[in-house]
């Protein structure tokens, strides 16, 4: 593996704890896997090398990648994503973390019991009362920022005194529904496991835990939040850490990602250092040129210039329109023109900071049959057919399953809510699923005439037969359901293909829990099989859906006041920075040509006039684009009228400032 003098600093280092300060297009991946293969290298056992990512894929690439440098003993390094390891080691000590016929919650999940623990405090009256959704955030939130949950209610200012008494019900609510339940949700993973390994009884466990590993790879540790900060400290000693990321990358704080993880990381790892790579191998230097002015400006110390590798290329494009449905024409117009000089559509991209501002441009794509794809639509494991799927799945495996057995019951006729916890009361009393099933047929002759009944149990028992054989088990199951979906749902043949890949995914499980745990924990996209690196499409994406993207020609869209930064932060330094660095992670998406849109204010649609109402941010800027230096973009307007004040001109260039 070929490596520049930094990242070669970097995969070999010799001394404590380290981060990596890796820039936008530095090689952050090949340095975290040059750092493996070089501790490989030197002796280091790979079963005692744990590498922390946030999605499965980053680990698989990981190890995929790391074997071709050193082999088989690549697949005896512990690679995964926080959660699934937490999960994994809490599997491995049930008795520490109190677990016992555990069921994972994903999302969907979550949503769904709180909206049932809601409905037990909320009247019809209380229109202005939070809905589920906001209710999980909140929850969410306060969990991986380790917030208690009333302290976070008062700092946000949102609530009322009342307000605030009916949400600490519902929460105390929801924690004691998912206790009966034997359920965890996404957030209770890593809380439970941070928790365990700082508390004082438990240190033997914690000792026994962090013993396993010598050294501890950390991949994007700008996303971070407090729990999981609190997790590898939890780790580090006698293991060293090795964090690779990037503060001026760090954007997801509305998910409770910390800042301070990256940027503070000497103050908070006594003994700590930090190596930055600045050697930028995707974009030109005009692109960087803008990007490093960007940061440059906030009162932040980033410390990092880019410079890149190769060479010099086009300076980027700032375009002014008067009309946001004349900047989305302009925009397809000149990719269908890019298209017919040779650019692949699929080596574009469309940066939007939001996905609803991309109204105007999807109905110009359309209306130009431009084939593009959304990125960051529906997961398809919160699709309604594979929810059905997954909860015959669910209930199978664990009678305490609430939510599970409430929706596999619910796919057959006459069984409304009633009779369904009616059933689902006898059968979460039951000692084990197999006495559950076994006592099924006797519980829903009690519960009414139920005209599929036997079905309904066949459908149970053949899927219990094969948890030990997940391929298997999906065959079945999806045998089982077909006749009853196909009544359903529309675009049958479509929802099938999706059954065809989680099929493939089961073959790589040996366990029906496992295979579960593994796709709540990291769901799949729903567009990932029909996605190919062979289709011509042009990429529409957010910007936060975008980091760890790249692309030949980069539009962002929308670089205007009110949108960079947002209104909403207008008022708070933390929040303005984070939206500098939302900007920073889409202008240097793009290697060769990078081109930002904007609508004139007084031109703009009602939303955009109205988020500009002049306020200047606490860090002095309402328009990060407002005084760019003009040596490092090229600047055109488009659809202006000729101004009726044009002819003044010259009279106002002879007056002086002070004759004002």
């Amino acid at each position: 593996m070929q490596l520049n003098p930094d990242q070669a600093k970097a995969a070999h280092h010799d001394g404590g704890h380290l981060l990596v300060l890796a820039g936008a297009g530095t090689g952050k991946t090949r340095t975290i896997i040059a750092r493996a293969a070089h501790l490989i290298s030197i002796g280091v056992d790979p079963k005692r090398i744990l590498a922390l990512t946030f999605t499965r894929r980053s680990a698989g690439e990981l190890v995929g990648r790391l074997k071709s440098q050193v082999g088989p003993a690549a697949e005896e390094v512990r690679a995964g994503t926080f959660h699934a390891f937490c999960l994994n080691m809490m599997r491995h000590f049930p008795k520490a973390f109190g677990l016992d016929q555990l069921t994972v919650l994903d999302r969907d999940d979550q949503l769904e019991l709180v909206g049932m623990v809601r409905a037990g405090f909320v009247q019809s009256q209380d229109k202005g009362f939070p809905k589920r959704e906001r209710i999980t955030e909140l929850l969410s939130y306060s969990r991986n920022t380790n917030v208690g949950f009333e302290e976070y209610l008062k700092k946000l200012g949102e609530f009322k005194d009342p307000e605030i008494e009916k949400l600490k019900s519902i929460y105390r609510a929801y924690e004691s529904r998912k206790r009966l339940r034997s359920y965890l949700d996404y957030d209770d993973i890593l809380y439970l496991f941070a928790r365990t390994l700082h508390r004082d009884s438990m240190q033997d466990v914690r000792r026994m835990i962090a013993g396993g590993f010598d050294h501890i790879l950390v991949d994007e540790m700008q996303d971070t939040n407090p729990i999981q900060w609190l997790i590898l400290d939890g780790l580090r000693d006698p293991a060293k850490l090795y964090c690779v990321g990037d503060d001026a990358q760090s954007i997801y704080a509305f998910r409770g990602a910390d800042f301070e993880n990256v940027h503070s990381f000497t103050t908070r790892v006594k003994g700590g250092s930090v190596l930055p790579l600045i050697t930028n191998y995707r974009s030109t230097q005009p692109i960087l040129d803008l990007a490093n002015w960007l940061l440059a400006q906030s009162p932040l110390n980033y410390e990092k210039r880019l410079e890149s590798a190769r060479g010099t290329g086009m300076k980027p494009k700032l375009i002014e329109f008067d009309s946001p449905a004349k900047e989305a024409a302009w925009v397809v117009q000149d990719v269908m023109e890019k298209r017919d000089d040779g650019i692949k559509l699929k080596e574009m991209m469309i940066l939007v900071r939001a996905a609803w501002m991309t109204r105007d441009l999807e109905a110009a794509l359309i209306e130009n049959q431009v084939d593009y794809e959304f990125i960051g639509g529906t997961k398809l494991m919160q699709t309604a057919h594979v929810k059905d799927l997954l909860a015959l799945l669910r209930s199978a495996i664990s009678q305490r399953d609430e939510l599970g057995w409430s929706r596999y019951l619910r796919l057959f006729n006459r069984v409304g809510d009633v009779t369904a916890n009616l059933v689902i009361d006898q059968v979460s009393a039951m000692k084990s699923p197999e006495q559950a099933i076994e006592m099924l047929p006797d519980i829903l002759a009690g519960a009414g005439k139920i005209p599929d009944s036997e079905q309904l149990v066949l459908g149970l028992v053949e899927i219990q037969k094969y948890r030990k054989d997940p391929e298997t088990a999906l065959q079945s199951a999806v045998q089982f359901l077909n006749p009853i979906q196909k009544k359903r749902y529309d675009n049958w043949q479509k929802r099938c293909a999706d059954y065809e890949l989680l099929i493939t995914l089961a073959k790589r499980h040996k366990s029906l829990e496992a295979f579960l745990e593994t796709y709540t924990l990291d769901p799949v996209s729903a567009t990932f099989d029909s996605r190919s690196e062979y289709k011509d499409i042009l990429t529409l994406i957010t910007v936060h859906s975008a980091k760890g993207t790249e692309c030949k020609v980069g539009y962002v869209m929308k670089v205007q006041a009110g949108v960079y930064p947002h209104s909403r932060s207008l008022d708070d330094l933390a929040a303005i920075e984070e939206e500098r660095r939302i900007l920073y992670v889409a202008l240097t998406r793009a290697k060769d040509e990078l081109i930002l849109t904007k609508v004139a204010e007084r031109f703009g649609s009602p939303i955009f006039f109205g988020a500009s109402t002049g306020r200047v941010a606490t860090g002095g800027t309402s328009d990060f684009m407002a005084e760019y230096p003009p040596e490092l973009v090229n600047y055109e307007m488009h659809g202006f009228q000729p101004s009726p004040f044009e002819d003044l001109g010259p009279i106002i260039a002879r007056f002086k400032p002070e004759d004002n």
